[in-house]
């Protein structure tokens, strides 16, 4: 089953002409990218004042974003290797695992339901146990597309009443009321609380750091080394009561365990610490649909995953066109380019190097 979504088609081969960058980025002008250079040009005057104005006071104070095609980076704006943590994007990293486990076996369908593989039991309390109440019909799948039925996302609004939909029983303690209020399928909604319950089942599936799983399976072989990025743990956001200073325990859902066997559990509902460059790296993951180099790394990965204010994104074809476009972003505030936009860049059959 495929588990990214899919928004934009992937070639199912990757052509020829698409490089797969080493530990640096190599650069190439509109032209050698065989786009139309003024089209271009004048879509990247009209952001630079956008770039100029997310930065206006905003945290953080400086940022990056990048734009690549066929591996090659087109333009960058600010600091494209300024790291930073990337609130919800993380989530697709999360996806990648469960990805990952449905490649190897470990699970045999997104389908399939989370108690069969991790009930919780012993580390969860009572009434989030996942053989228990309507978390016992919760599936993987239910959880990732954000119909698992646990209502809560962050901690300082539903401790405030602000974002409690009329399904859920609400006690005002996001801690206690992180699982499934209704059956699932019912209703969906954002839900980083779900996230988090898919990390811990993720995590004890795998039996180890799902960030060390990614370093070896995905970000080692694309180019990102582990030290170079950083996941943030679950319970390093709870006890930070000022994550979001303008939020105050937005944690407080992030309920224990936050260790499994042994094996600290990531934030599976985000904050990644990465840059805009290898962000796009993951973006051109994307656009080859799991191929890097002539290897596959992942199936079921394809179309634009991009999530909440920091991006990676990546496009195949559009409207029938080569594209192989990747974008990273560490910023807020700044406009992604748009399809349309994109295929109005390329020149009609004209692949990387030709004139």
């Amino acid at each position: 089953m495929m588990v990214l979504t899919v928004g934009i088609l992937v070639c199912a081969s990757v052509p020829d002409w698409v490089h797969f960058p080493g530990q640096e980025w190599e650069k190439a002008s509109p032209s050698e990218a065989g786009l139309d250079a003024r089209r271009f040009e004048a879509w990247v005057a009209e952001r630079d004042p956008a770039f100029r104005k997310a930065y206006g006071g905003q945290t953080p104070a400086h940022g990056g974003v990048v734009i690549a095609r066929g591996g090659y980076i087109l333009h960058t704006w600010g600091d494209a290797e300024f790291r930073y943590q990337s609130a919800s994007l993380a989530k697709t990293f999360t996806r990648m695992a469960l990805q990952l486990a449905i490649d190897d076996g470990r699970v045999s369908s997104a389908d399939d339901l989370v108690a069969t593989y991790w009930t919780g039991e012993a580390t969860l309390e009572d009434h989030k146990v996942m053989n228990t109440g309507h978390n016992a019909r919760v599936r993987f799948i239910d959880l990732q597309d954000m119909r698992g039925g646990f209502p809560v996302t962050n901690g300082f609004f539903w401790e405030t009443g602000r974002d409690v939909p009329d399904w859920a029983r609400s006690t005002g303690d996001p801690d206690y009321d992180n699982y499934a209020h209704v059956p699932p399928g019912t209703h969906r909604v954002y839900s980083s609380g779900g996230y988090w319950r898919l990390s811990q089942a993720l995590t004890a599936i795998w039996g180890r750091d799902l960030k060390d799983l990614l370093d070896e399976r995905i970000f080692g072989p694309i180019g990102i080394p582990a030290a170079r990025w950083d996941w943030l743990t679950g319970e390093n956001v709870r006890e930070t009561r000022d994550f979001y200073p303008e939020m105050p325990n937005y944690g407080g859902y992030l309920d224990p365990p936050y260790h499994l066997d042994g094996h600290v559990v990531r934030g599976g509902g985000g904050w990644a610490v990465m840059s805009a460059a290898d962000f796009a790296r993951i973006g051109l993951l994307v656009a080859t649909g799991g191929v890097w180099a002539g290897e596959r790394l992942i199936s079921g990965l394809g179309g634009n995953i991009g999530v909440a204010a920091n991006r990676m994104e990546g496009w195949g074809l559009i409207e029938g066109t080569d594209a192989y476009f990747s974008f990273g972003k560490v910023t807020t505030g700044f406009d992604d380019p748009t399809p349309e936009e994109m295929a109005s860049w390329v020149l009609g059959g004209v692949r990387m190097g030709e004139d």
